[in-house]
C-alpha cells in the first residue's frame, strides 16, 4: 500500500478491557443486574407523553374485568423505571481524566464509576469487598462510599500511601457533610521480598546475608572479631549488619555502641533493613555517653536484584524532630505538635537523581513531607490513632507544620504523642514526643 511505511502505528487502538469473574459455588453467587440511565432519544420514544407536571410516561392497554371487553389505559412513568439493563459492553464509562476530582496521578488508576458498577453488581451491603492489588485505592474508596466493609493490600509503598490519603479525604468529606464515617487501620503484615530472597538466593544462611551486605557496602569482613556484634570495617568505621528479619532496636544500638567503644573505635555504621522508632534520638544520647559516632544506614532493596554487580547507594535513615506546643485559654490547656526538623531518607530515590536532591533535602526537608499525622495519646505497642493529620494534594501543595487539634487530655500528667511522617517517596518515619500536661 502506498504510504504504508509512514504509518505511526501497526495495530488497532485498544479501547476495551475484559473483566473476569469467578464464584466459589452457586450458593455464593451474587449478581445484581446493573442498570444505566436511558438516553434522551430512548426516553422520548418509549415515554412520549407528558403529564400536567411535565413528567414523562407511556401508556399500555388492558381489558378490564371478566365480563367487559372495554379497553383501559394505564400510565407508566419514566421516574418509576429502574433504568436500562447493562450489557457486557460499557461505553458509558470512560478513562480517568487528569482534570477529574478523583484523579490521584496513579498510572493504573481505574474510574470510580467502573468499580461502583462492579461492587454493586457483585456484593450486598453487609459484605466485605477485597482488593489484593489495590493501586490507588479506588475499590476501597467506592466500597466506603457505598457503606460496605473493605480490605485492601499492596506491596508498593506509594500505593499504600496514595490509598491512605484517598480514604482520609473521603472521611473528611463525610464529616463535613454531617454523615457518619468509619476508622481504618494500616498494617505491615510481612517482609515477603526479603524472605523470598533469603530462601531462594541465600538458602537461609544469615552469614551469607552479612557477606552480601558488606560486599555491596564495600566493607571488609572482620576476621577474629572482638565482638559478635561487629562484622566489618570500612575505613576507620566498624560495621554491624542486623539480621535480615529483624528490626534494629535501641537495645541493640546500646550493645553495639558499647562493643565499638571497647575496641577503641570512634565510629560505627549500623546497617539494617528496618529501625525502631525514635532510634536516631536514642543514638544521639549514646554518642555523647560513649564518644562513638553512630550511623544508621538503610540496607537498599536493590542488593536483592538478580545479577546486580554495582553497589547501590547506602544512605542514612531520615531525621525527624518535633516538640509540643501548649495553649492556655482561661483555665483550659490544650496541646499541639510542631515539626522542628526533617531530613528524608533518600533510599528510594533513583541513583541518577540522588546528587541533585541531596543538598535540597538537607536545606528544605519540609518540602519532602507529603503527609503527617499525630497520635496525641500513643501507647507503646498499640495501634497509631490519627487524632490529626495534614497532607498535600495535587491541587493544594501547602502543608501545615503545626497541628491544629488543640488536644485536651483527661487529666494532668505525662503523656506520649507519636508523630508519623510519610515523605514524597512513600517512606514512613515516626518519633515520639513527651508531653507534660500540667
Amino acid at each position: 500500500m502506498r504510504g504504508a511505511k509512514n504509518n505511526v502505528t501497526s495495530k488497532y487502538d485498544t479501547i476495551t478491557d475484559s473483566i473476569l469473574y469467578y464464584v466459589k459455588s452457586k450458593e455464593h453467587y451474587i449478581f445484581n443486574l446493573p442498570r444505566a440511565p436511558y438516553d434522551e432519544d430512548y426516553m422520548r420514544r418509549r415515554y412520549p407523553f407528558l403529564d400536567e407536571h411535565g413528567n414523562r410516561y407511556q401508556t399500555q392497554s388492558y381489558r378490564g374485568g371478566r365480563q367487559t371487553r372495554d379497553k383501559m389505559q394505564e400510565r407508566y412513568y419514566l421516574d418509576e423505571s429502574k433504568g436500562k439493563p447493562v450489557s457486557n459492553l460499557w461505553p458509558d464509562i470512560g478513562y480517568v481524566q487528569s482534570t477529574a476530582h478523583e484523579d490521584t496521578g496513579y498510572s493504573t488508576q481505574k474510574p470510580e464509576a467502573l468499580l461502583e458498577r462492579i461492587v454493586r453488581a457483585s456484593s450486598t451491603d453487609d459484605q466485605l469487598v477485597a482488593d489484593l492489588f489495590c493501586g490507588s485505592g479506588t475499590t476501597g474508596a467506592v466500597a466506603e462510599k457505598l457503606g460496605r466493609r473493605w480490605l485492601m493490600c499492596d506491596l508498593g509503598r506509594f500505593a499504600i500511601h496514595t490509598s491512605r490519603k484517598r480514604l482520609i479525604a473521603i472521611q473528611r468529606q463525610l464529616h463535613s457533610d454531617g454523615k457518619p464515617y468509619r476508622a481504618f487501620d494500616v498494617f505491615n503484615l510481612g517482609r515477603y521480598e526479603r524472605q523470598w530472597w533469603q530462601r531462594e538466593t541465600l538458602k537461609g544462611a544469615e552469614e551469607d546475608h552479612r557477606r552480601v551486605v558488606l560486599e555491596f557496602y564495600k566493607a571488609e569482613p572482620l576476621k577474629g572479631s572482638p565482638s559478635p556484634l561487629l562484622h566489618g570495617r570500612k575505613g576507620p568505621a566498624l560495621c554491624h549488619v542486623d539480621n535480615i528479619d529483624s528490626v534494629f532496636s535501641r537495645d541493640e544500638a546500646k550493645a553495639v555502641a558499647r562493643a565499638a567503644k571497647e575496641t577503641g573505635a570512634q565510629e560505627v555504621a549500623c546497617l539494617a533493613w528496618e529501625f525502631e522508632m525514635d532510634l536516631r534520638m536514642v543514638c544521639n544520647a549514646l554518642e555523647k555517653e560513649h564518644g562513638v559516632k553512630i550511623k544508621l544506614i538503610q540496607i537498599p532493596r536493590e542488593i536483592m536484584e538478580k545479577n546486580r554487580k554495582e553497589p547501590p547507594p547506602f544512605l542514612e535513615v531520615a531525621t525527624l524532630q518535633a516538640e509540643p506546643v501548649y495553649h492556655t485559654q482561661g483555665s483550659q490547656k490544650t496541646v499541639d505538635i510542631k515539626l522542628k526538623r526533617f531530613i528524608p531518607s533518600l533510599a528510594e530515590v533513583p541513583t541518577k537523581e540522588l546528587e541533585a536532591i541531596q543538598e535540597r533535602a538537607i536545606k528544605s526537608g519540609f518540602d519532602f513531607i507529603d503527609f503527617w499525622a499525630v497520635d496525641f495519646d500513643f501507647k507503646n505497642g498499640g495501634p497509631f490513632t490519627h487524632h490529626w493529620q495534614d497532607y498535600r494534594t495535587r491541587k493544594d501543595r501547602s502543608l501545615k507544620t503545626v497541628s491544629e487539634q488543640h488536644y485536651t487530655y483527661p487529666k494532668k500528667g505525662a503523656y506520649t504523642a507519636c508523630v508519623k511522617v510519610v515523605d514524597i517517596f512513600g517512606c514512613d518515619t515516626s518519633i515520639t514526643v513527651e508531653v507534660k500536661y500540667a
